[in-house]
Protein backbone atom coordinates (compact mmCIF):
# COMPACT_ATOMS: atom_id res chain seq x y z
CA UNK A 1 0.00 0.00 0.00
CA UNK A 2 1.28 3.46 -0.86
CA UNK A 3 2.62 5.18 2.29
CA UNK A 4 0.52 8.36 1.89
CA UNK A 5 -2.67 6.37 1.34
CA UNK A 6 -1.93 4.21 4.39
CA UNK A 7 -1.29 7.30 6.51
CA UNK A 8 -4.58 8.82 5.36
CA UNK A 9 -6.49 5.67 6.28
CA UNK A 10 -4.87 5.52 9.72
CA UNK A 11 -5.65 9.17 10.37
CA UNK A 12 -9.23 8.61 9.26
CA UNK A 13 -9.59 5.59 11.52
CA UNK A 14 -8.19 7.56 14.47
CA UNK A 15 -10.64 10.39 13.92
CA UNK A 16 -13.51 7.91 13.51
CA UNK A 17 -12.50 6.34 16.82
CA UNK A 18 -12.68 9.72 18.49
CA UNK A 19 -16.14 10.33 17.12
CA UNK A 20 -17.48 6.83 17.70
CA UNK A 21 -16.19 6.79 21.25
CA UNK A 22 -18.13 9.95 22.02
CA UNK A 23 -21.21 8.71 20.20
CA UNK A 24 -21.17 5.37 22.02
CA UNK A 25 -21.63 7.14 25.34
CA UNK A 26 -24.28 9.55 24.10
CA UNK A 27 -27.65 9.31 25.83
CA UNK A 28 -30.65 11.34 24.74
CA UNK A 29 -32.77 13.19 27.32
CA UNK A 30 -36.54 13.03 27.53
CA UNK A 31 -39.56 13.88 29.66
CA UNK A 32 -42.51 11.47 29.57
CA UNK A 33 -45.87 12.10 31.30
CA UNK A 34 -48.30 9.46 32.52
CA UNK A 35 -50.84 11.18 30.21
CA UNK A 36 -50.77 14.01 27.68
CA UNK A 37 -54.48 14.73 28.00
CA UNK A 38 -55.04 15.38 31.70
CA UNK A 39 -58.66 16.50 31.41
CA UNK A 40 -59.80 13.89 33.95
CA UNK A 41 -56.82 14.26 36.29
CA UNK A 42 -55.87 16.48 39.19
CA UNK A 43 -52.20 15.48 38.97
CA UNK A 44 -49.85 14.08 36.34
CA UNK A 45 -46.60 12.21 36.97
CA UNK A 46 -43.68 12.93 34.63
CA UNK A 47 -40.44 10.99 34.35
CA UNK A 48 -37.12 12.50 33.31
CA UNK A 49 -34.32 10.27 32.07
CA UNK A 50 -31.55 9.66 29.58
CA UNK A 51 -31.80 6.74 27.18
CA UNK A 52 -30.50 5.16 24.01
CA UNK A 53 -33.86 3.50 23.27
CA UNK A 54 -37.06 5.54 23.56
CA UNK A 55 -38.76 5.49 26.00
CA UNK A 56 -36.87 3.08 28.22
CA UNK A 57 -35.14 4.98 31.04
CA UNK A 58 -31.48 4.19 31.68
CA UNK A 59 -30.06 7.09 33.71
CA UNK A 60 -32.01 9.46 35.95
CA UNK A 61 -31.89 13.07 34.77
CA UNK A 62 -30.87 15.12 37.77
CA UNK A 63 -31.52 18.86 37.70
CA UNK A 64 -31.85 21.67 40.20
CA UNK A 65 -34.31 23.48 37.92
CA UNK A 66 -37.30 21.14 37.48
CA UNK A 67 -40.39 23.30 37.07
CA UNK A 68 -43.85 23.61 35.56
CA UNK A 69 -45.11 26.59 33.59
CA UNK A 70 -48.87 26.65 34.10
CA UNK A 71 -51.77 27.79 31.91
CA UNK A 72 -51.34 31.29 33.40
CA UNK A 73 -47.67 31.42 32.34
CA UNK A 74 -46.39 31.26 35.93
CA UNK A 75 -43.29 29.14 36.55
CA UNK A 76 -43.35 26.98 39.71
CA UNK A 77 -40.38 24.87 40.92
CA UNK A 78 -40.88 21.11 41.25
CA UNK A 79 -39.11 18.74 43.63
CA UNK A 80 -38.05 15.52 41.88
CA UNK A 81 -37.79 12.05 43.37
CA UNK A 82 -34.66 10.31 42.09
CA UNK A 83 -34.51 6.60 41.34
CA UNK A 84 -31.54 4.95 39.69
CA UNK A 85 -32.98 4.97 36.19
CA UNK A 86 -35.32 7.96 36.25
CA UNK A 87 -36.46 11.07 38.04
CA UNK A 88 -40.14 11.61 38.86
CA UNK A 89 -42.07 14.83 39.39
CA UNK A 90 -45.75 15.22 40.25
CA UNK A 91 -47.56 18.18 38.70
CA UNK A 92 -50.93 19.41 39.99
CA UNK A 93 -53.33 20.02 37.09
CA UNK A 94 -56.32 21.66 38.73
CA UNK A 95 -56.66 24.57 36.27
CA UNK A 96 -57.73 24.18 32.65
CA UNK A 97 -55.21 24.80 29.89
CA UNK A 98 -51.70 23.75 28.87
CA UNK A 99 -48.79 22.96 31.20
CA UNK A 100 -45.10 22.89 30.25
CA UNK A 101 -43.13 20.48 32.43
CA UNK A 102 -39.40 21.10 32.16
CA UNK A 103 -36.07 20.04 33.59
CA UNK A 104 -34.97 23.63 33.34
CA UNK A 105 -31.39 24.17 32.21
CA UNK A 106 -29.35 21.27 33.54
CA UNK A 107 -25.58 21.78 33.77
CA UNK A 108 -23.71 18.58 32.99
CA UNK A 109 -20.09 17.53 32.78
CA UNK A 110 -17.27 19.55 31.30
CA UNK A 111 -15.07 17.69 28.81
CA UNK A 112 -12.55 18.40 26.10
CA UNK A 113 -13.82 19.22 22.62
CA UNK A 114 -12.01 19.99 19.37
CA UNK A 115 -12.97 22.03 16.34
CA UNK A 116 -12.86 19.47 13.52
CA UNK A 117 -13.93 20.45 10.01
CA UNK A 118 -15.87 23.41 11.39
CA UNK A 119 -17.75 21.43 14.05
CA UNK A 120 -17.11 21.03 17.79
CA UNK A 121 -16.62 17.36 18.64
CA UNK A 122 -16.23 15.90 22.15
CA UNK A 123 -13.04 13.86 22.57
CA UNK A 124 -12.61 10.56 24.36
CA UNK A 125 -8.84 11.03 24.29
CA UNK A 126 -7.79 14.70 24.05
CA UNK A 127 -4.17 13.68 23.33
CA UNK A 128 -5.34 12.09 20.08
CA UNK A 129 -6.90 15.27 18.67
CA UNK A 130 -5.89 16.03 15.06
CA UNK A 131 -2.73 18.09 14.79
CA UNK A 132 -3.46 21.81 14.87
CA UNK A 133 -7.06 21.38 16.03
CA UNK A 134 -8.34 23.87 18.60
CA UNK A 135 -9.06 21.99 21.85
CA UNK A 136 -11.19 23.61 24.58
CA UNK A 137 -13.21 22.75 27.65
CA UNK A 138 -16.92 22.43 26.87
CA UNK A 139 -19.79 22.13 29.34
CA UNK A 140 -22.98 20.23 28.53
CA UNK A 141 -26.25 22.16 29.04
CA UNK A 142 -29.49 20.17 28.71
CA UNK A 143 -33.18 21.11 28.70
CA UNK A 144 -36.01 18.61 28.20
CA UNK A 145 -39.66 19.66 27.96
CA UNK A 146 -43.09 18.13 27.56
CA UNK A 147 -46.57 19.68 27.34
CA UNK A 148 -49.81 18.32 28.81
CA UNK A 149 -53.25 19.87 28.51
CA UNK A 150 -56.42 19.87 30.59
CA UNK A 151 -59.44 20.67 28.44
CA UNK A 152 -58.82 23.25 25.72
CA UNK A 153 -55.16 24.06 24.85
CA UNK A 154 -53.90 27.59 25.48
CA UNK A 155 -50.65 29.37 24.58
CA UNK A 156 -49.23 30.90 27.79
CA UNK A 157 -46.97 27.93 28.63
CA UNK A 158 -45.80 27.65 25.02
CA UNK A 159 -44.15 31.10 24.99
CA UNK A 160 -40.36 30.99 24.52
CA UNK A 161 -38.16 31.12 27.60
CA UNK A 162 -35.64 33.26 25.74
CA UNK A 163 -32.48 31.61 27.06
CA UNK A 164 -30.37 28.86 25.55
CA UNK A 165 -31.57 26.40 22.92
CA UNK A 166 -35.31 25.75 22.57
CA UNK A 167 -38.07 24.81 20.15
CA UNK A 168 -40.97 27.22 19.96
CA UNK A 169 -44.16 25.41 18.96
CA UNK A 170 -45.89 27.17 16.07
CA UNK A 171 -48.31 24.25 15.97
CA UNK A 172 -49.60 23.74 19.51
CA UNK A 173 -47.96 20.60 21.00
CA UNK A 174 -51.36 19.31 22.14
CA UNK A 175 -52.71 19.66 18.60
CA UNK A 176 -50.29 17.47 16.63
CA UNK A 177 -52.10 15.01 14.38
CA UNK A 178 -50.85 12.02 12.42
CA UNK A 179 -50.28 12.76 8.74
CA UNK A 180 -50.29 16.54 9.22
CA UNK A 181 -47.40 19.00 9.43
CA UNK A 182 -46.45 20.30 12.87
CA UNK A 183 -44.24 23.39 12.71
CA UNK A 184 -41.59 24.52 15.20
CA UNK A 185 -38.98 27.26 15.35
CA UNK A 186 -35.45 26.76 16.70
CA UNK A 187 -34.20 29.60 18.89
CA UNK A 188 -30.91 30.19 20.69
CA UNK A 189 -31.01 33.07 23.16
CA UNK A 190 -34.22 34.28 21.44
CA UNK A 191 -32.65 34.33 17.94
CA UNK A 192 -33.71 31.93 15.14
CA UNK A 193 -31.12 29.30 14.21
CA UNK A 194 -30.93 28.59 10.48
CA UNK A 195 -29.67 25.25 9.22
CA UNK A 196 -29.96 23.57 12.62
CA UNK A 197 -29.98 19.77 12.53
CA UNK A 198 -32.87 18.13 14.39
CA UNK A 199 -33.48 14.44 15.05
CA UNK A 200 -36.91 12.83 15.33
CA UNK A 201 -37.23 9.58 17.32
CA UNK A 202 -40.28 7.30 17.51
CA UNK A 203 -41.05 5.83 20.91
CA UNK A 204 -42.86 2.57 20.20
CA UNK A 205 -40.37 0.67 18.03
CA UNK A 206 -40.06 -2.28 20.40
CA UNK A 207 -43.71 -3.13 19.60
CA UNK A 208 -43.65 -2.28 15.88
CA UNK A 209 -43.33 -4.85 13.09
CA UNK A 210 -41.23 -2.35 11.14
CA UNK A 211 -38.72 -0.25 13.06
CA UNK A 212 -38.67 3.48 12.39
CA UNK A 213 -35.12 4.82 12.11
CA UNK A 214 -34.39 8.28 13.54
CA UNK A 215 -35.26 10.97 11.01
CA UNK A 216 -32.90 13.86 10.31
CA UNK A 217 -34.44 17.29 9.78
CA UNK A 218 -32.99 20.77 9.29
CA UNK A 219 -34.36 24.23 10.06
CA UNK A 220 -34.85 26.70 7.22
CA UNK A 221 -33.47 30.23 6.87
CA UNK A 222 -36.01 31.46 9.44
CA UNK A 223 -35.17 28.71 11.93
CA UNK A 224 -38.38 26.80 11.23
CA UNK A 225 -38.89 23.11 10.55
CA UNK A 226 -41.91 20.85 10.03
CA UNK A 227 -42.47 17.28 11.13
CA UNK A 228 -45.08 14.84 9.87
CA UNK A 229 -45.46 11.39 11.41
CA UNK A 230 -47.35 8.59 9.71
CA UNK A 231 -48.52 6.67 12.76
CA UNK A 232 -49.94 7.70 16.10
CA UNK A 233 -47.67 7.47 19.10
CA UNK A 234 -45.17 9.26 21.28
CA UNK A 235 -42.14 10.96 19.74
CA UNK A 236 -39.07 12.94 20.77
CA UNK A 237 -37.32 15.68 18.81
CA UNK A 238 -33.97 17.08 19.82
CA UNK A 239 -31.10 19.27 18.67
CA UNK A 240 -27.56 20.09 19.81
CA UNK A 241 -25.96 23.50 19.43
CA UNK A 242 -22.35 24.12 20.45
CA UNK A 243 -20.86 27.50 21.29
CA UNK A 244 -17.15 28.30 21.43
CA UNK A 245 -15.64 29.88 24.56
CA UNK A 246 -16.12 33.65 24.56
CA UNK A 247 -12.84 34.36 26.38
CA UNK A 248 -9.66 32.62 27.53
CA UNK A 249 -10.20 30.50 30.61
CA UNK A 250 -13.93 30.05 29.98
CA UNK A 251 -15.54 26.81 28.83
CA UNK A 252 -17.60 26.52 25.67
CA UNK A 253 -21.16 25.23 25.87
CA UNK A 254 -22.85 22.25 24.25
CA UNK A 255 -26.61 22.85 24.39
CA UNK A 256 -29.10 20.01 23.95
CA UNK A 257 -32.85 20.61 23.78
CA UNK A 258 -35.43 17.81 23.69
CA UNK A 259 -39.21 17.86 23.38
CA UNK A 260 -41.56 14.90 23.79
CA UNK A 261 -44.97 15.00 22.08
CA UNK A 262 -47.90 12.78 21.25
CA UNK A 263 -49.39 12.47 17.78
CA UNK A 264 -53.05 11.46 17.48
CA UNK A 265 -55.34 10.59 14.59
Amino acid sequence: MHRSIRATLIAGATLAGLLLGAAAQAHSPYMLPSAFDVSDRKVVTVQGAFTEAFFSPEVAMKSDAYAVIGPDGKRTPLTPTYLRELALVEVPTEAAGTYRVTTGQRIGRTAKAALIKGEWVFLENPAAAPAGAQVVDMTSMTVADVYVTKGKPNAAAVAPVGKGLEFVAITHPSSIFTGEDAVFEVLFDSKPVAGQEITLHAGDDRYADVKTPPKALKSDAKGRFAIKVERSGVYQIQARYRVAPTADGLAGQSHTYALTFESLR
